[in-house]
């Protein structure tokens, strides 16, 4: 077999082939930052979202753990059980009248 001697490529040539060389760079960067699903930018958007859920989560848990000890108060104090109903349920004790003095608005 007969080799063919190498020719090397003209200067419009080597411009073509770099300009589509760096045009396939650009796409495959574009879409490893941009790609539905898998992208750097969905990744980031991805990472914040986890951040938001785990300080919610937090925040669930504290409020579990003050509701829990609340519970746990009403259970066993029964002076902050009456706070509580008179405060919060407007409870009376047994022949204990309440006396509202305040100033009636006019109409």
């Amino acid at each position: 077999m007969k080799q063919k001697p190498k020719t090397s490529l003209t200067v419009q040539q080597r411009k073509r082939l770099l300009r589509i060389a760096l045009s396939v760079i650009v796409i495959a960067f574009v879409w490893l930052v941009f790609a539905p699903g898998r992208g750097m930018f969905h990744l980031h958007q991805q990472s914040k979202h986890l951040a938001a859920l785990e300080a919610e989560s937090q925040k669930l848990v504290q409020h579990n753990s003050d509701i829990s000890r609340d519970i746990e108060r009403l259970q066993s104090d029964d002076e902050y059980l009456e706070q509580v109903a008179r405060e919060e349920h407007g409870m009376l004790k047994d022949n204990e009248m309440v006396f509202d003095f305040s100033k009636k608005k006019k109409k």
